[in-house]
């Protein structure tokens, strides 16, 4: 059956309601939607004729006395796969999931030399996704969703970033050679849209996805969208100034977040200690300062390194700092943070301790529900597959 416009946007509403707050009944779907319950009777039989979703079974109300039940409506498992990779100066990955985000595959590719990453290439790129795709052409998967370092440059299909690799690498090189639909975002905006949809935590519409990575990025969800998504200065949280006097930053501004809370500003000063410290264990792990990684880093941290600890120290306490200050700009209660550092228990344990000493005073106290992602490389990849079942299975665009 063709769907009109009205029904492809009545469809859309109702299906994101299942995946952001499924198990669910249709007389909750109508509450939080506002579609008639007759219309939300169709398109769900619809789509359970499609095995896109299925009755779970029957839930008792509380607030019915009666006791009638409600049928509970949820995301059928394997009904399409997708395709998710991820672009970053750390790694290339790749995976592929279903339609709920179970993860069938997935790939890896480390760069651990500037060489590596500058072997990052269209061609390059094209010849992995390929034979990734080809491994598994049994899946038949539906389209492909790529997690950008910076955003996406519509009218001229490039990657809107200062970084050289990326603002020259052309997109739509990419498009004209992959015969799958593919779409495009920043891999922040993704990973806060892969909670949104693919967690199981019944996430609240409200939150924010703080990223540390080689760079940084704090993407903002208010009432279920993106906030700022084509404003490309929202959310570029680490040129927040945490230090006037402080280290000279790519963006010609002193002190800059992430001069010292970045992995690629980290492991710039650690390259710095390696070459002046004849006693730091950096030495021990690696012959050579290029190949200092921010796992090589966290390994020095663990053995006790003082000039490591103290530059990931400065790191978390001006990220505490900048956690302190978002509600005061943002109304949310909801913040998740994800990076390979917070991975380190210590670092962890650190950060909380900072974020309760430097809290706001009462009376304009605020309660942070701050949690902890547990970082994999492969969660951008994961992210794009969301980007993907988000544009082309809920949206059909």
């Amino acid at each position: 059956m063709v769907l009109t416009t009205k029904q492809k946007e009545l469809r859309t509403k109702i299906l994101e309601e299942i995946y952001v707050h499924g198990p669910i009944s249709r007389i909750e779907i109508s509450k939080y939607t506002n579609i008639t319950p007759a219309t939300i009777s169709e398109i769900t039989g619809s789509l359970i004729k499609e095995n896109l979703i299925y009755e779970l079974g029957e839930a008792s109300s509380e607030n019915n006395r009666s006791g009638r039940k409600r049928i509970l409506l949820d995301i059928s498992e394997r009904h399409s796969f997708y395709i998710g990779c991820e672009l970053s100066e750390k790694h290339m990955t790749f995976c592929l999931t279903d339609n709920t985000g179970t993860i069938y595959a997935e790939k890896v590719i480390k760069f651990n030399t500037e060489n590596d990453i500058n072997a990052i290439t269209e061609v390059y790129f094209i010849e992995e996704i390929n034979n990734f795709i080809e491994d598994l052409k049994s899946y038949h998967p539906k389209a492909i969703g790529i997690a950008l370092p910076g955003h996406f440059n519509d009218k001229n299909k490039t990657i809107y970033s200062n970084n050289t690799i990326w603002k020259n690498f052309d997109l739509s090189i990419l498009i004209e050679n992959l015969t799958l639909p593919i779409y495009f975002k920043n891999n922040v905006h993704c990973m806060a849209n892969a909670e949104r949809f693919l967690s199981k935590d019944n996430i609240d519409d409200n939150f924010i996805f703080f990223h540390v990575g080689r760079g940084m990025f704090c993407s903002h969800i208010n009432n279920g969208r993106t906030y700022g998504e084509n404003k490309f200065l929202v959310g570029e949280v680490g040129h927040i100034i945490v230090h006037p006097d402080g280290e000279l930053c790519e963006c010609g501004k002193r002190g800059c977040l992430q001069t010292y809370a970045s992995e690629a500003w980290i492991i710039k000063k650690s390259r710095i200690l390696y070459e002046n410290s004849n006693t730091t264990f950096l030495r021990q792990l690696t012959q050579d300062k290029q190949n200092i990684t921010i796992e090589t880093v966290l390994k020095a941290y663990t053995m006790g390194d003082e000039g490591v600890t103290n530059i990931l120290n400065n790191a978390i306490k001006y990220l505490s700092i900048t956690i302190n200050n978002l509600p005061l700009m943002i109304d949310t209660n909801n913040l998740i943070l994800h990076g390979e550092l917070f991975n380190e228990p210590t670092l962890a344990k650190l950060l909380g301790h900072y974020i309760n000493q430097n809290n706001i005073l009462p009376p304009l106290n605020h309660l942070w529900d701050i949690s902890l992602k547990p970082y994999s490389d492969i969660n951008g990849a994961l992210a794009a597959c969301s980007l993907a079942i988000s544009q082309s299975l809920i949206q059909k665009r």
